[in-house]
């Protein structure tokens, strides 16, 4: 199946006060974080424009297309992106593989009182890899390649039940991230994919 683009106006009012409040807390601890020793031992983290994802995330809100509320963001780090969605009205999880962020980012969450949670996983499914190739990365699949019934684990969700997902991959890891999203969404499924500054890139999964 492949992807759509999905398009949205750009919207240059500002956020509302609520998630000005949100995102000055939440820069304030990505501000400490970076000045902390523990970031030496995490250097491959690096925030979003949380503004631009605000305004991806309630374009595809404002639209028809949103199939339902379930909200994933792959690699939450901080957890500014799942929080923010949470805020925002949705049901939102974060998958984040180191520690450190993924204990911070329960902080941020219980702070506001937001129910968003957190995994300590890798959002690579059990059979699937990113192979370094010599223009960047390429996903290796499983044979079947099938995620009927799978989940992450600690989530009550199915991968086929999450409506939107949100990622900031590498830049080497771009395709092969919108590759993995192809095989292991449903059909309808929206992905934000913030690709650097700028406003991020939206995609919905189609029937060929």
């Amino acid at each position: 199946m492949p992807l759509e683009a999905f398009f949205f106006a750009y919207n240059a009012n500002p956020p509302p006060t609520v998630i000005l409040s949100f995102l000055e807390e939440a820069e304030s601890r990505c501000d400490a974080f970076f000045d902390s020793e523990v970031r030496k031992k995490i250097p491959r983290f690096i925030p979003a424009d949380y503004t631009r994802i605000f305004q991806a995330i309630n374009a595809v809100k404002s639209s028809d297309a949103l199939l339902g509320d379930r909200f994933c963001e792959w690699g939450s780090g901080l957890g500014t992106a799942t929080c923010l969605a949470s805020l925002m009205g949705l049901n939102a999880i974060g998958i984040e593989i180191e520690s450190e962020l993924v204990s911070r980012a329960r902080k941020l969450a219980n702070f506001f009182g937001l129910p968003a949670s957190f995994l300590q996983t890798n959002f690579l499914l059990e059979g699937y890899d990113f192979l370094p190739t010599q223009g960047g990365f390429e996903l290796l699949r499983p044979s079947g390649n099938s995620v009927l019934g799978v989940s992450y684990p600690g989530s009550e969700w199915e991968l086929e039940e999450i409506d939107l997902f949100y990622v900031y991959p590498w830049p080497e890891e771009q395709e092969a991230t919108l590759k993995y999203f192809e095989c292991v969404a449903s059909e309808g499924a929206i992905i934000i994919a913030y690709l650097g500054e700028g406003e991020p890139s939206i995609y919905r999964k189609i029937l060929d």
